[in-house]
C-alpha cells in the first residue's frame, strides 16, 4: 500500500492508473454499497479500482493548564484501516479487476478531493438520513461532488443493485415526450405516479441544454454501459401570482422553447453518439422533484452541480443540496462552471 501525509495543497498523487475509479473506503456499510457499485462500474467500462482508506490523529489541547504532552500512537488506527483496507482490496480481486490500495492521513473529505485529480470517477456512500435531517447528507458525500477533480457518484443508504423499483406518485406531470420519433402532448393530465425509467440513465438538462457538461457525462456514461439515455427536462407553466398572466399563447410558446432545447440536445447526441437511444421528456413542475422521482427507478441518475467552490464549497448548487438526500439510486454530480 502507498502512503501519503501531505493531502492538502499538493499536486496530483502519482497513481498506478489515472483512469482508475476512486472509491472511499472507511468500512461502514456505505462504503461497502459504494464499493459494490464501483465493480459493476469497472467491469463495465474496463476500468481499474483504486480504494482509498483515511484517518486523522487525535489531539488534545489545553490552554490554561500545564500538561505534559503525550504523543499519540497511530499504531493502532493504521492497523485497523489497512485491516479494512485489505478486506475491500480482496473483493475487488475476486471480481478479477486490477487494484490499487491508499492509505493517507487527514480529513478523508480533503484526502478524497486531492485523490480525484488522478481518477476518471469517484464513488462514495451516502449516511443521509430521511426526513428533513436527510437534507444533511454527511461531510464526504456532500463535499466531495462540490470539490471534486472528476464526476462523482454518491450511493444512496439501502441502495442495493436488485432492490425493488416502482415509479412513485408525482406532483410533476410529463407535457412532452419523445420516443421512436413521436411527440405525445397532453396538457390535461393531474398528479399521476412517475414514469418508470428502468434500464436507463437519467439526466437532468437545464438552461444549458446542449452545452450542459452533465448532458455529455450522461451520454459517455450511457453509451459505455449499454444503455438508453433519457434527458429530463422541467418548464414551470403555474401561475403564482396576479404581476404577470400569461395567455395560451405565451405558454404554448415556453412550452415550445423547452422542447426545442430538448430537441437541440438530442441531436446533439446522436452525432456523436449515433449508435446511443435517446429520448427526451419535458415536464412541468419543481425540478428536484422531478429528479427525485426519475431517480426511483433510474440505474443511474446524473446532475449537473453550479455549486461555489472554497470552503464555502460544502455548499453544491440548490437543486443538487435538494435532489441527493432523497435519491434512490446512484446519483453522479458533474461540477458546472458558473
Amino acid at each position: 500500500m502507498t502512503e501519503d501525509a501531505n493531502t492538502q495543497n499538493t499536486p496530483a498523487p502519482d497513481v498506478a492508473d489515472p483512469e482508475a475509479i476512486l472509491v472511499g473506503i472507511d468500512g461502514s456499510k456505505a462504503s461497502r454499497n459504494a464499493l459494490r457499485w464501483a465493480i459493476g462500474e469497472a467491469k463495465a467500462l474496463g476500468r481499474s479500482i483504486r480504494l482509498v482508506g483515511a484517518y486523522t490523529i487525535p489531539s488534545v489541547t489545553a490552554a490554561t493548564i500545564d500538561v505534559s504532552y503525550v504523543p499519540i500512537d497511530d499504531t493502532a488506527i493504521r492497523a485497523s484501516v489497512t485491516a479494512t483496507l485489505k478486506e475491500a482490496a480482496a473483493e475487488v480481486k475476486a471480481a478479477d479487476i486490477p487494484v490499487e490500495a491508499v492509505i493517507e492521513i487527514g480529513d478523508a473529505a480533503g484526502v478524497l478531493v486531492e485523490e480525484s485529480k488522478a481518477a476518471s470517477l469517484a464513488v462514495v456512500g451516502s449516511r443521509g438520513r430521511g426526513g428533513f435531517a436527510g437534507r444533511l447528507l454527511g461531510t464526504v458525500s456532500s463535499a466531495l461532488p462540490a470539490h471534486s477533480a472528476c464526476p462523482t457518484v454518491v450511493i444512496p443508504v439501502g441502495w442495493t443493485p436488485d432492490g425493488e423499483r416502482v415509479p412513485k406518485q408525482t406532483a410533476s406531470r410529463p407535457i412532452r415526450h419523445y420516443e421512436h420519433g413521436v411527440i405525445d402532448t397532453d396538457s390535461e393530465m393531474e398528479t399521476v405516479p412517475g414514469m418508470d425509467f428502468s434500464g436507463s440513465v437519467v439526466v437532468g438538462v437545464d438552461s444549458l441544454g446542449k452545452d450542459s457538461p452533465a448532458l455529455w457525462e450522461a451520454a459517455s456514461l450511457a453509451a459505455q454501459r449499454g444503455t438508453p439515455l433519457h434527458v429530463v427536462g422541467v418548464t414551470i407553466t403555474a401561475v403564482v401570482g396576479p404581476e404577470w398572466l400569461p395567455s395560451t399563447g405565451d405558454m404554448r410558446r415556453f412550452i415550445d422553447e423547452s422542447s426545442g432545447a430538448l430537441i437541440d440536445a438530442r441531436d446533439a447526441l446522436k452525432e456523436k453518439h449515433p449508435d446511443l437511444t435517446v429520448r427526451w421528456t419535458l415536464f412541468d413542475g419543481q425540478p428536484a422533484e422531478v429528479l427525485v422521482r426519475a431517480s426511483d427507478t433510474a440505474d443511474v441518475l446524473v446532475i449537473g452541480s453550479r455549486g461555489r467552490g472554497g470552503f464555502a464549497g460544502l455548499l453544491l448548487g440548490s437543486t443538487s443540496q435538494s435532489v441527493l438526500p432523497y435519491a434512490k439510486c446512484p446519483t453522479m454530480v458533474v461540477r458546472v462552471s458558473r
